[in-house]
């Protein structure tokens, strides 16, 4: 069971890795740019990390998601 949060960060976050395995293959003009996509990388899985473990206690606590339908 995933939302579409949980898909968005993590297409997002697998871009971001994907740029920057590209730069490090050369590191020498890029060292800002793989700097910040370090932190981006960084805040992405903080916050993937976080919403999981968020939701995951809510989803497994007896009848949750049924207070909210009512």
């Amino acid at each position: 069971m995933s939302s579409e949060y949980e898909h968005n960060v993590g297409k997002l976050l697998a871009e971001k890795k994907e740029r920057l395995e590209q730069l490090m293959k050369n590191p020498e003009g890029h060292r800002s740019e793989i700097a910040m996509l370090s932190l981006e990388i960084e805040s992405l899985q903080s916050l993937f990390e976080n919403y999981n473990l968020g939701m995951n206690v809510f989803r497994r606590a007896q009848g949750g998601r049924s207070g909210l339908r009512e």
